[in-house]
């Protein structure tokens, strides 16, 4: 009888071994993994570091992207090194296998040059080296010009954009 009883509770020991946590709504979440409290990824090719971001949390589950929560701070580096700008966002992901970051939340861009950039979110693409937003946009010249658009492509300084059906109002002479 011993044997009987142990051979039906293991396998219902090892069918529930999840980790579940139910809240008040009495709907069922599943935890993450892995967390982390202020992190600092490096992103890299070869030897070069091109990114690096921090945040106040880090959240990390098996085969899902790295979910960076809370002041989120990532540093854009050229091929040399040299530093060229910097975003802020309220969260991020990261894609282990290209390299991606996707921020998200009052997304804020600022050139090394005196670009800046605000969005809801952007797609830093690592292949391409580009910042691509889909949604509104308001970018602002180092002459301090304001520009609005609905998509926004530029390299990691924010020196060559271009802004995808702008609109606003403009001053005489320009």
């Amino acid at each position: 009888m011993k044997i009987f009883s142990i051979v039906i509770l293991v396998p219902l020991f090892i069918a529930c071994s999840g980790k579940t946590e139910f809240d008040e709504s009495g709907t069922s979440e599943e935890l993450m993994e892995n967390e982390i409290w202020n992190p600092i990824i490096i992103l890299s090719r070869e030897e070069n570091k091109i990114v690096t971001a921090k945040s106040d949390k880090l959240y990390k589950k098996s085969n899902e992207m790295a979910l960076l929560v809370g002041n989120v701070e990532a540093n854009f580096f050229n091929e040399d090194g040299n530093h060229m700008s910097i975003l802020y966002s309220d969260s991020a992901r990261i894609n282990e296998q290209s390299n991606n970051l996707y921020a998200n939340g009052n997304v804020f861009v600022v050139s090394d040059s005196g670009y800046t950039l605000t969005t809801s979110e952007i797609l830093w693409d690592n292949r391409y080296r580009m910042i691509i937003a889909e949604d509104s946009v308001m970018f602002t010249t180092t002459e301090g010009d304001t520009l609005y658009g609905v998509g926004f492509e530029s390299d990691m300084d924010l020196e060559r954009w271009k802004i995808s059906r702008p609109f606003g109002i403009a001053r005489d002479g320009i």
